[in-house]
């Protein structure tokens, strides 16, 4: 017995002496993206920029972000794409703008060139060899959304022309990696010209003597046409987003006040001041005049024609409906209401009422003071400044805002309403007072401290005197009734509790009365 079963042991031991251990040199060879990734074909052999290209073969990662396909142009130069969709066998990839700056240039026009693929899945495969390895023909069909499109030709993109009409010529946009064959290769809604042409202007410093435009930083371009969430900043610092001034820009050459060029931008997002002169040293100058200001001159202009130019406002703290000799017509823009629109709104100041839009002051406009849609209210106003809700709640946080949400204005239609009224002259909470005159509480007092609009003047009159009699001055576009209460608009029944300003405790400030 004990002989048998010592040769049965014998046996079994031999048995799995022949069987492999699953060690971790086993469990290494099985793991998903170890395996060296290989191609074994690739379809069409001939393909366009812009095209969608599969590559078969195997030991490829199912993840797409975590396979990378490496095109080797002549030179030895390379591009880097990303497959949409991946399998262990199978990448599908849209050939990106940057493999077109691997073709061949001859007699300045691209060339049909062929590329040899590698796949990088945790470990590069080998170089495709010829058999394997696709003809590119250059920038592909015009794909307005990132569609394509077949009624464009092929041949279009390759010439020197500007295919897409983005004011940039094809090889300039091959050079600096915009897609020839769209208006806006990054689809943030922002035209490839007015980036570059905007990041340009913004490089181009005031430091030598005499000043030289500085080239346009290709390395990081700020604005940049190859960055989709850059539309919303605002790069030159004068309150407009890269969006906003490129509607300005295009709503001045619709309206014909511009050439669509690039070369000035009408509206830059690289200058303060886009229309400027450069003086003797080569250095930029601002060069439109505050005064006189045509588009200004348009919408008085508009409220003559229209019978807005003197708006009739009742005085004092009568009802809206007494009879007309309480009333009394002042110039539209006399907001103060001392009879005259031409008087300097605070002595030492070169602000005056007529030249209300020059904010800083200094005589000149740069493009947040300027008003392209001529409605009377400037581009800052329209967009982050007075006539949207937002600036009053921030700039009286101790005040409620009133019950009625009422609308702001919109910065290129002159009539944000329909109602046939320019917004200037419009009248957003209709409690009678036009939305112009109801800008600024200071200006509505008598005083002006434009860098200082929500913070107390240092010793303010407190009642009003003989030197400031002004008594309308708690004004906002968004409160009928502010400043009058008697107004047509003004809640009849306060409770007292939860109601906005007047009837919430806060202060007068700045107003005098």
């Amino acid at each position: 017995m004990r002989a048998v079963l010592l040769a049965t042991a014998v046996a079994l031991a031999g048995a799995l002496a022949l069987v492999p251990l699953a060690g971790p040199a086993a469990a290494k060879k099985k793991r998903p993206g170890a395996a060296k990734p290989k191609i074994t074909r690739v379809m069409p052999m001939r393909v366009e920029v812009g095209a969608v290209l599969r590559i078969r073969g195997r030991n490829f990662h199912p993840r797409p972000r975590r396979n990378t396909v490496v095109f080797r142009g002549s030179g030895g130069r390379t591009a880097f794409v990303k497959p949409r969709r991946a399998t262990r066998r199978k990448l599908v990839l849209r050939v990106s703008a940057g493999v077109a700056r691997l073709l061949l240039v001859r007699d300045g026009a691209q060339r049909p060139t062929r590329m040899r693929l590698r796949v990088l899945s945790g470990r590069f495969s080998r170089f495709t060899p010829r058999r394997l390895s696709p003809v590119v023909l250059g920038i592909g069909r015009d794909r307005p959304g990132g569609k394509p499109t077949p009624d464009k030709p092929l041949a279009a993109c390759n010439s020197d022309a500007d295919h897409d009409d983005d004011l940039l010529p094809n090889q300039l946009e091959l050079q600096i990696g915009t897609d020839p064959c769209l208006l806006d290769t990054d689809g943030d809604g922002i035209e490839d010209g007015y980036e570059y042409k905007s990041a340009k202007d913004l490089n181009d410093d005031e430091l030598q003597d005499p000043n030289t435009a500085v080239p346009y930083p290709g390395k990081r371009p700020y604005p940049n046409p190859l960055d989709p969430g850059d539309a919303e900043t605002d790069f030159d610092g004068d309150s407009l987003t890269l969006r906003q001034e490129q509607r300005l820009w295009r709503h001045g050459v619709a309206a014909g006040r511009a050439a669509r060029t690039l070369t000035p931008l009408y509206y830059s997002d690289g200058e303060q001041y886009s229309v400027y002169r450069l003086d003797g040293a080569g250095r930029r100058q601002p060069n439109l005049p505050a005064a006189g200001y045509p588009l200004h001159q348009a919408f008085l202009a508009w409220a003559a024609g229209a019978g807005y130019r003197n708006p009739s406002l009742v005085d004092h703290d009568q009802p809206w409906w007494d009879p007309a000799s309480t009333r009394a017509s002042y110039g539209l823009l006399d907001v103060n209401r001392d009879g005259a629109e031409s008087a300097a709104i605070l002595p030492g100041y070169r602000v005056t009422e007529t030249t209300y839009y020059d904010h800083l002051p200094d005589g000149y406009l740069s493009d947040d003071e300027r008003d392209e849609d001529a409605d009377g209210l400037t581009n800052y106003d329209e967009t982050r400044g007075r006539m949207n809700p937002t600036y009053w709640s921030g700039c009286y946080s101790g005040e409620r805002p009133y019950a009625v949400p009422y609308a702001g204005t919109d910065l290129v239609d002159p009539d944000s309403d329909g109602d046939g009224i320019r917004d200037g002259a419009d009248d957003q909470d209709h409690d009678d007072i036009p939305n112009l005159m109801e800008l600024s509480r200071n200006a509505a007092s008598g005083l002006w401290d434009a860098e200082r609009e929500c913070k107390p003047l240092e010793g303010l009159p407190s009642p009003p005197d003989t030197l400031h009699p002004a008594a309308y001055g708690r004004v906002n576009p968004f409160n009928p009734c502010l400043p009058a209460e008697l107004s047509r608009t003004c809640l009849l029944h306060p409770d007292l509790q939860g109601d906005s300003a007047p009837y919430d405790n806060s202060l007068d400030w700045p107003a005098l009365n």
